[in-house]
């Protein structure tokens, strides 16, 4: 036994460890590695996926206004029914405007009437 260290021995022994380590941690990183990134990209598209979740309610939810508005608009009958009101309204009217028309002409005859009483009035009956 020598009491002299052999540093040859040494360095091939670390060398083989420190090259079974450098394997054991290539062969680690080569399963684990697209594991992280896909987990990465896994939260990632839950993300999202929650992200339309919450667009597709707030549309359902829209949805359901805009059906409830629709069902509380008139029908095809409804509709003509106020039209018939409509042009029955748009007759009297026409009526009440013939009515008038008739009147302004009567109330312009008396205005006539009416001058010549006030001007016999005024002169006194001098004649």
């Amino acid at each position: 036994m020598s009491s002299t260290i052999d540093f040859t021995q040494l360095v091939t022994v670390s060398a083989g460890i420190l090259t079974l380590l450098n394997l054991g941690t290539m062969i680690w990183m080569i399963f684990t590695g697209p594991a992280r990134k896909l987990s990465g990209r896994v939260g990632e598209l839950e993300d999202r996926v929650g992200d339309q979740e919450k667009r597709a309610e707030r549309h359902a939810q829209q949805m359901t206004g805009l059906s409830q508005t629709v069902n509380a608009m008139p029908g095809k009958d409804q509709m003509h029914k106020l039209e018939l009101a409509l042009a029955g309204i748009r007759g009297d009217l026409s009526v009440i405007g013939a009515t008038m028309e008739g009147n302004a002409k009567i109330m312009a005859r008396f205005e006539s009437v009416l001058t010549r009483h006030e001007d016999h009035l005024l002169d006194g009956g001098k004649r």
